[in-house]
This record gives structure tokens, sequence and C-alpha cells, in this order.
């Protein structure tokens, strides 16, 4: 199923009760917000999305602000069209693998495009009063976390389609106690672009740029059709372009419209668009508290600054909020899709004895096999598909810090499953393998930190916990456990009654 835009989604989401207005006053200031400990209540009781429409301490209340649209590996399974999580993740990886269902994008006139409804342009920008600004947390800074952000590699044109962070400086509260001038509050915006040395894409092409030493134009669509955001997500190969993936996801091609000042293409549905520049010797700004994925705050982090040339949205906008922290919480689930898609996609197409990749929301990395014991193809096979994994194409299986792999008896979504086949089918010296010099996950707060704040290097351990035949034994003690089938019939014998 194709959503036109983010509206439409949402739509779905409500007809299925998953979608709730609220009215309640729910503070959103810096220092005193109540958003944070709304996202963990959510995560407990596996919550619907919201609709905030009465936030204090909020800049521009008369735009609703989205809340866990994406907090359950269903609603986010829905957003490419199954609520079915195992389902969305096969369908993720077969289109992924199959560039031959992708859509090129259309290009739709500016008139019938919805993000042009309001034009603010380069002498009027003042981005306190005209982006929506709330905080989370401990964070020092208003984030928007809801765009994506579309570049070109100033060498080949290529265009890449990610989903990035953006700091707003608007109020922020400086980490090292400095502060920062009118034109970085009212005129400029901070991205995680990770360009020295390059860690995404993003950061690839603002390197190349600066080494060549010209601007580099940036255009950011807010709350889009969520099949972009998907594809933005998605670690798609260098130079393949993330709206033809897009396309694929959603099942035909996305509609696209020229920028106004920058020469780029954005979603014509988005609710908001961002325009700017990145200057030849780009400046930098220390940026912090951020929350961040794995739990912790990172409490300053250095990236670069652009100057907003131009601002457009649509009539009665809609703005998207939420924040990382201890997993679970809301896009973790949107995350979870794509890392497993880009590993299964990789690991099916070269070991067709993988059955499933499964990647808990504390990232944690579990490959599950078809086969065990004497069906492997050869010994210490587990150990030969975590080296594969590491190696998986996508920006993620690489940083893989814990990664296990079972057999085909083992259910990768029960982790009481795992840490059974850990405790019964593994050898802690012999069936575990130390990488010391591995890619840390950028947000790991245990490895050492470069200059700009995140890591690089960091160890990573592999676990086989298939059954060691014939690397260690010729036979293995049968398992006693009641077989699936056995167990739904009894649930369904004993319906209403326990």
């Amino acid at each position: 199923m194709a959503f036109k835009d983010m509206r439409e989604f949402l739509a779905s989401l409500d007809k299925a009760g998953q979608l709730k207005n609220v009215d309640v006053p729910l503070d959103c200031g810096e220092g005193t917000n109540e958003l944070q400990a709304l996202m963990r209540y959510l995560a407990e009781i596996n919550g619907p999305g919201l609709m905030l429409k009465n936030l204090k301490g909020y800049n521009t209340p008369d735009v609703p602000v989205i809340f866990n649209p994406f907090g359950t590996r269903e609603r986010t399974g829905m957003t490419i069209g199954t609520a079915d999580p195992v389902e969305a993740k096969i369908k993720h990886a077969r289109i992924l693998n199959d560039r031959s269902t992708w859509h090129k994008p259309t290009m739709v006139e500016r008139s019938k495009a919805p993000c042009k409804d309001v034009v603010i342009g380069k002498d009027d920008i003042s981005v306190d009063k005209q982006l929506p600004h709330l905080w989370i947390g401990k964070e020092g800074a208003s984030y928007i976390t809801g765009g994506v952000v579309v570049t070109k590699d100033p060498e080949t044109g290529v265009r890449n389609v990610g989903w990035y962070r953006l700091t707003q400086l608007w109020n922020c509260k400086h980490p090292q106690g400095g502060s920062y001038t009118e034109k970085e509050q009212k005129k400029q915006l901070s991205i995680f672009a990770f360009w020295n040395p390059p860690m995404n894409h993003i950061g690839l092409h603002l390197a190349k740029a600066q080494r060549m030493g010209k601007p580099l134009e940036i255009a950011v669509a807010c709350q889009c059709d969520p099949a972009v955001h998907m594809a933005a997500a998605t670690g798609v190969p260098y130079g393949l372009d993330e709206y033809e993936y897009a396309g694929g996801l959603r099942g035909s091609p996305v509609e696209l419209v020229k920028c106004e000042t920058v020469d780029l293409e954005v979603p014509a549905t988005a609710e908001y668009v961002i325009e700017g520049v990145f200057q030849p010797d780009v400046p930098q700004q220390i940026i912090g508290w951020h929350s961040n994925s794995v739990g912790y705050y990172d409490k300053h982090q250095v990236f670069p600054l652009f100057d907003v040339s131009c601002i457009t949205h649509r009539k009665n906008p809609l703005w998207y909020a939420t924040i990382e922290m201890m997993p679970p919480f809301d896009h973790n689930y949107l995350a979870l899709i794509p890392i497993e898609g880009e590993m299964l996609s990789d690991l099916q197409r070269k070991i067709p004895e993988v059955k499933d990749c499964v990647v808990t929301p504390n990232m944690t990395y579990i490959v599950q096999l078809n086969v065990d014991g004497a069906h492997k193809p050869h010994p210490e096979f587990g150990k030969y598909v975590l080296h594969a994994l590491w190696g998986a194409a996508g920006r993620w299986p690489r940083t893989a810090k814990i990664a296990v792999v079972v057999g085909p008896d083992v259910n990768p979504y029960d982790l009481s499953a795992v840490e059974w086949a850990i405790q019964t089918r593994v050898q802690p010296y012999s069936d575990i393998i130390i990488n010391r010099s591995g890619q840390a996950f950028v947000l790991d707060p245990s490895a050492p930190k470069g200059p700009q704040g995140f890591p690089m290097v960091g160890e990573q351990m592999g676990i086989d916990a298939t059954i060691k035949i014939p690397e260690r034994f010729s036979e293995y003690a049968d398992v006693s456990q009641a077989d699936p089938a056995d167990v739904a019939k009894i649930a369904a014998k004993l319906k209403g009654v326990l």
C-alpha cells in the first residue's frame, strides 16, 4: 500500500485504533519537559501513536506534534504495507536485493506540491519563529528528528537521501558554558554529518566539497511518506538512489519537486522543507547534551553548520518529535527493519542457509540458520557466518558489537531461547570470537572517542551458538521441548478456561 504522505499513514493508524489525539497539557520546555517520561510510558504499554495538541513551552502552538507513530514492530511494518513485522522485513530485504522492483521518482510542478503552500525567503529567515522547537529529557538543544536530508556528490552529482538529526541552536544550552551567536540561532542549523573522517554518506559529500573548496547544497524534507523515511534509513549502496528504493517499497514512484534556492529535489508532500548551503571552510560548533540510541547522553559533539536559504511548508503543517533513549523507544523500531533487511539481503545472497536475521532494540545481532549440527555444510560454519555478518554490505552490520548465530530450533525473537542456546551449546573460549579492531558503533559510550566526540574503533564479540557437530561431537542430546503446534492446540482447547 502506497501512502501519499505522512497524513495518509496517520489516517491508517487512526483507522486501526493506533493513533490518539491528546489535548492534555504537556510540558516540552528545556529542563522541565514531560516528553521523555511519556515516551517511556508508551514503550512499557506498547502504546499508540499520539497527536499532541496542547504543549507548554512550545514556540509554535498551532503546529500539532506527531509522537510515537512507529513505536511497535507492527506499526513500523505498516509503513510499507504490512502489520506483520516478519513479512515487512522480508519485503524490505527482497526489494533491496531486486532493483527491478524499484521505481524512478517523478517530478511534479511547483503548483501541485503541497510543501510549497508557504514559502519563506532567505531575507526573512528566522528559525526561532518558523520552525517548531521542543525539548525532551535533559537534551540541551531542540533537535529536528523527522528530516530526510538530500545532498549530491560534488564530483559526480549522484544524489544521497539519508535520515539525519539536526540541531537547532535557538535557546540552546551550550554544553561547555559558551554561547551561540544570533546568526547561529536564527539563520543556521547544525547537522549530524560525520565528515572528518567521513562515516556517513552526507559526511562523504561534505568532505569532498571541503577538499574541493566548493559549497555543498542541502535540503531537509520533514515528515514525508514513511516509505521515504524507511528508504532513507537503509544503507543503500553508495551511488544508488534512495528515492528509487522508496518507490519499490511503496509500489509506485515518489513524487518530487524542485527546491526554491538549491539544485535539489524533495518529496512534494513533505510537511516542511528546509533549504541551505554548507560554505567552504565549513564552520563547526559544539552541541549537546544529546540523548543517543544506546541510552546515554552525549555531553558534547562537534558538527558542521549550514546557512538556511529558504523554508517552505504546507498549510496547517505537522511536526514529528522523538528522543533516543534507553531502548525501546519510538523510531528504534523503524531503525530495526532497515538494519535487519540490509543484513538479511546480503547474507542470504551469499549464504542460503541463513533463515532470519534479528536485531534487538539494544543492538544485539542474531542470525538464525535453517541447518544445525551434522546438517551444517562444513565445520565451524557458525564462525564463518559471524565473519560474513561483520563483512556484510550496508552501514550497520560491520558495527555489530555482539553477534550470535543460532540453529533453526532457537527462536531469534525470544532472548530467553537465545540465552538457553548460549548456555547449552557454547564453550566460552572455543566458541566465541573476540575482534579487537572492529568498527565501533558511533554512539557506543564504552569505546574510546575521537576528536569529534564519537568512537571509530571498538571491540566485537561473536558467539557461535550452534550445535558442535562435527567440531566436537558425533551426536548431541535431544532437546526436550513441546512442539509449537501442540502448544497451539492446547491453547485452543483451553481458550476461555485459563
